[in-house]
Protein backbone atom coordinates (compact mmCIF):
# COMPACT_ATOMS: atom_id res chain seq x y z
CA UNK A 1 0.00 0.00 0.00
CA UNK A 2 1.29 3.82 -0.65
CA UNK A 3 -0.77 6.25 0.40
CA UNK A 4 0.15 9.88 0.36
CA UNK A 5 -0.57 11.17 4.25
CA UNK A 6 -0.14 14.98 2.28
CA UNK A 7 -3.72 14.77 0.23
CA UNK A 8 -5.73 18.19 0.52
CA UNK A 9 -9.06 17.94 1.23
CA UNK A 10 -10.09 19.05 -2.11
CA UNK A 11 -7.72 16.43 -3.92
CA UNK A 12 -9.08 13.56 -5.30
CA UNK A 13 -7.91 10.25 -4.17
CA UNK A 14 -7.31 7.56 -6.88
CA UNK A 15 -7.37 3.77 -5.82
CA UNK A 16 -4.58 2.10 -8.71
CA UNK A 17 -5.45 -1.68 -7.95
CA UNK A 18 -2.50 -3.62 -10.58
CA UNK A 19 -0.69 -7.45 -9.29
CA UNK A 20 2.05 -5.80 -11.74
CA UNK A 21 4.54 -3.48 -10.08
CA UNK A 22 5.48 -1.28 -13.05
CA UNK A 23 2.04 -0.70 -13.93
CA UNK A 24 1.14 0.58 -10.47
CA UNK A 25 4.20 2.65 -10.53
CA UNK A 26 3.66 4.34 -13.87
CA UNK A 27 -0.01 5.13 -13.17
CA UNK A 28 0.88 6.35 -9.46
CA UNK A 29 3.42 8.99 -11.33
CA UNK A 30 0.68 9.89 -14.07
CA UNK A 31 -1.65 10.49 -11.67
CA UNK A 32 0.49 12.22 -9.00
CA UNK A 33 1.65 14.90 -11.87
CA UNK A 34 -1.94 15.69 -12.80
CA UNK A 35 -2.50 15.91 -9.31
CA UNK A 36 -4.30 13.46 -8.10
CA UNK A 37 -3.13 11.89 -4.68
CA UNK A 38 -3.21 7.52 -5.05
CA UNK A 39 -2.93 5.04 -2.96
CA UNK A 40 -1.62 1.49 -4.31
CA UNK A 41 -2.90 -2.00 -3.84
CA UNK A 42 -1.34 -5.41 -5.47
CA UNK A 43 -4.40 -7.27 -5.08
CA UNK A 44 -8.20 -6.91 -4.79
CA UNK A 45 -8.22 -8.05 -1.60
CA UNK A 46 -5.63 -5.20 -0.40
CA UNK A 47 -8.00 -3.31 -2.45
CA UNK A 48 -11.32 -4.11 -0.87
CA UNK A 49 -9.27 -3.76 2.83
CA UNK A 50 -8.09 -0.11 2.27
CA UNK A 51 -11.96 0.55 0.18
CA UNK A 52 -12.88 -0.53 4.33
CA UNK A 53 -10.77 2.02 5.63
CA UNK A 54 -11.01 4.99 3.26
CA UNK A 55 -13.01 5.23 0.40
CA UNK A 56 -11.20 6.44 -2.76
CA UNK A 57 -12.92 9.14 -4.77
CA UNK A 58 -12.04 6.42 -7.90
CA UNK A 59 -10.84 2.75 -8.13
CA UNK A 60 -8.45 1.57 -11.22
CA UNK A 61 -8.89 -1.84 -11.57
CA UNK A 62 -6.85 -4.31 -13.47
CA UNK A 63 -8.99 -7.18 -14.39
CA UNK A 64 -6.11 -9.97 -14.44
CA UNK A 65 -5.17 -10.46 -11.14
CA UNK A 66 -4.27 -13.82 -9.23
CA UNK A 67 -6.74 -14.70 -6.28
CA UNK A 68 -9.43 -11.96 -6.58
CA UNK A 69 -9.85 -10.87 -10.36
CA UNK A 70 -10.44 -7.80 -10.75
CA UNK A 71 -14.17 -8.90 -12.18
CA UNK A 72 -14.49 -10.22 -8.64
CA UNK A 73 -13.23 -7.15 -6.83
CA UNK A 74 -15.49 -5.30 -8.46
CA UNK A 75 -18.62 -7.13 -7.83
CA UNK A 76 -17.75 -6.66 -4.30
CA UNK A 77 -17.33 -2.91 -4.34
CA UNK A 78 -20.35 -2.90 -6.17
CA UNK A 79 -22.09 -4.51 -2.67
CA UNK A 80 -20.89 -1.85 -1.33
CA UNK A 81 -20.93 1.39 -3.44
CA UNK A 82 -23.13 2.18 -6.27
CA UNK A 83 -21.36 3.13 -9.41
CA UNK A 84 -22.34 7.08 -9.07
CA UNK A 85 -20.84 6.91 -5.69
CA UNK A 86 -17.33 5.01 -6.64
CA UNK A 87 -16.47 5.09 -10.19
CA UNK A 88 -14.47 2.20 -11.25
CA UNK A 89 -12.41 1.91 -14.33
CA UNK A 90 -11.35 -1.44 -15.79
CA UNK A 91 -8.05 -1.20 -17.01
CA UNK A 92 -6.55 -4.53 -18.51
CA UNK A 93 -5.00 -6.07 -21.60
CA UNK A 94 -8.05 -7.83 -22.48
CA UNK A 95 -10.36 -6.38 -25.19
CA UNK A 96 -12.55 -8.44 -26.42
CA UNK A 97 -15.70 -7.18 -26.78
CA UNK A 98 -17.33 -9.56 -24.17
CA UNK A 99 -15.01 -8.76 -21.61
CA UNK A 100 -16.11 -5.18 -21.90
CA UNK A 101 -19.80 -6.45 -21.73
CA UNK A 102 -19.00 -8.29 -18.56
CA UNK A 103 -17.32 -5.30 -16.91
CA UNK A 104 -19.60 -2.57 -17.80
CA UNK A 105 -22.65 -5.23 -16.82
CA UNK A 106 -20.80 -6.09 -13.09
CA UNK A 107 -20.52 -2.17 -12.20
CA UNK A 108 -17.55 -0.77 -14.10
CA UNK A 109 -18.09 2.77 -15.27
CA UNK A 110 -16.01 2.69 -18.02
CA UNK A 111 -13.04 0.20 -19.66
CA UNK A 112 -9.88 0.99 -20.71
CA UNK A 113 -7.60 -1.41 -22.71
CA UNK A 114 -3.49 -1.36 -22.18
CA UNK A 115 -1.45 -0.04 -23.14
CA UNK A 116 -3.20 2.81 -21.18
CA UNK A 117 -3.13 6.06 -22.79
CA UNK A 118 -2.88 8.71 -20.29
CA UNK A 119 -4.58 11.61 -21.84
CA UNK A 120 -7.56 9.29 -22.63
CA UNK A 121 -7.50 8.32 -19.13
CA UNK A 122 -7.51 11.27 -17.75
CA UNK A 123 -10.13 13.13 -20.27
CA UNK A 124 -12.35 9.68 -18.71
CA UNK A 125 -11.68 10.46 -15.24
CA UNK A 126 -12.46 14.36 -15.36
CA UNK A 127 -15.90 13.05 -17.21
CA UNK A 128 -16.85 10.59 -14.32
CA UNK A 129 -16.14 13.42 -11.72
CA UNK A 130 -18.13 15.88 -13.88
CA UNK A 131 -20.87 13.76 -13.87
CA UNK A 132 -20.59 12.66 -9.67
CA UNK A 133 -20.81 16.11 -9.51
CA UNK A 134 -24.12 16.96 -11.10
CA UNK A 135 -25.67 13.58 -9.40
CA UNK A 136 -24.40 15.06 -5.73
CA UNK A 137 -25.93 18.44 -7.04
CA UNK A 138 -29.09 16.92 -8.28
CA UNK A 139 -29.30 14.77 -4.83
CA UNK A 140 -28.66 17.86 -2.67
CA UNK A 141 -31.26 19.75 -4.63
CA UNK A 142 -34.04 16.90 -4.03
CA UNK A 143 -33.40 16.97 -0.08
CA UNK A 144 -33.66 20.50 -0.18
CA UNK A 145 -36.79 20.60 -2.24
CA UNK A 146 -38.09 17.90 0.12
CA UNK A 147 -37.32 19.14 3.30
CA UNK A 148 -39.26 22.68 1.92
CA UNK A 149 -42.11 20.95 1.13
CA UNK A 150 -42.28 19.11 4.57
CA UNK A 151 -41.39 22.35 6.43
CA UNK A 152 -44.68 24.25 4.37
CA UNK A 153 -47.15 21.26 4.82
CA UNK A 154 -45.95 20.94 8.41
CA UNK A 155 -46.55 24.59 9.06
CA UNK A 156 -50.14 24.60 7.17
CA UNK A 157 -51.00 22.16 9.73
CA UNK A 158 -49.97 23.47 12.16
CA UNK A 159 -51.72 26.59 11.63
CA UNK A 160 -55.44 24.20 11.86
CA UNK A 161 -54.72 21.05 12.44
CA UNK A 162 -58.47 20.86 11.63
CA UNK A 163 -57.68 20.77 8.39
CA UNK A 164 -56.36 17.20 7.38
CA UNK A 165 -56.46 16.57 3.93
CA UNK A 166 -59.11 14.67 2.70
CA UNK A 167 -57.88 14.23 -0.73
CA UNK A 168 -61.57 13.59 -2.24
CA UNK A 169 -62.41 10.70 -0.33
CA UNK A 170 -64.99 10.34 2.49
Amino acid sequence: MNARPSQSPTQKLILVVDDIEDNRVLLDRALQSSGYATVLAESGREALSIISRKVPDMVLLDWMMPQLSGLETLRAIRELYPSSKLPVIMCTAMGEEMSVVAAISAGANDYMTKPISLPILRARMTAHFEQRAVIDTLGTAKDAAERRLSEQTRALFDKDPSSTPRWGLR
